[in-house]
């Protein structure tokens, strides 16, 4: 895969501006389709997340692929940390039969559990078994797929399963200030992962049939994941 692609196409393309050196750039335009490469680089962080969480995949070829965005280890600490504070969250509130209570008492004993260490297990589990379920389809997909198509790359599936797990942090407020909808909060947040997911395969998949294959990719990662945390969940607790 070239190191810049068109947003709008997905066509490969050498650069995205040329830089004057007088505070002045052009942008550059795209060969295949004659669209801007890429309008983002002109954008506002915010307008750029706003775009990826409203599933445009202009913004996900933006993030993944013509910017040099190489923290995505840290985003999945952060996403396991707050997925296993969800999962205790969800957990005590059905123990308790009551909304999750954010009294200093109640929090040190619930950090002091074992609980939270089991969840922390869980959490992890799930994601490493999301990225291994990506990369089985897409790698047995180059094993029979015609040569001169370019294979995918594994650290870029990776990056794009990782930060496409950000909606996983929006379940906290939901959870924390919710009451009886705190489950429906948590399907409309796999479902939002789930799409979103889906999106970021797309935009670095170089192959055919990218929506195929991303979600044969995302329902097989989804469909282990909750069978092995279905697992796991039993032997822990």
């Amino acid at each position: 895969m070239g190191k810049y692609q068109c947003i709008e196409c997905g066509a490969e393309v050498e650069s995205l501006f040329h830089d004057y050196n007088t505070d002045v750039i052009k942008i550059h335009h795209c060969d295949a389709c004659h669209s801007v490469a890429d309008k983002y680089i002109e954008y506002e962080p915010v307008i750029i997340i706003l775009d990826a969480l409203l599933l445009q995949p202009q913004a996900y070829r933006h993030l993944l692929i013509n910017t040099s965005f190489n923290s995505h280890w840290r985003l999945a600490l952060i996403l396991w940390i707050c997925d296993a504070f969800t999962k205790l969250i969800l957990e005590r509130s059905e123990i308790t039969g009551q909304q999750f209570t954010t009294n200093f008492e109640y929090i040190n004993y619930a950090f002091l559990g074992m609980e939270l260490y089991s969840n922390y297990i869980i959490a992890a589990v799930e994601l490493f078994v999301l990225i291994g379920a990506v990369l089985v389809i897409y790698g047995t997909r180059d094993l029979f797929q015609n040569k001169t198509i370019k294979p995918f790359s594994t650290s870029l599936l990776m990056k794009a399963v990782i930060c496409a797990s950000f909606g996983r942090v929006l379940a906290i407020p939901a959870l924390l200030w919710g009451d009886v909808y705190r489950h429906l909060y948590m399907i409309l947040c796999q479902v939002f992962v789930f799409l979103s997911t889906m999106q970021a395969l797309k935009a670095v998949d170089p192959g055919p049939h990218k929506t195929f294959f991303a979600l044969l990719a995302v329902s097989l990662g989804f469909s282990v994941q909750l069978s092995a945390s279905s697992y796991l969940y039993l032997w822990l607790k």
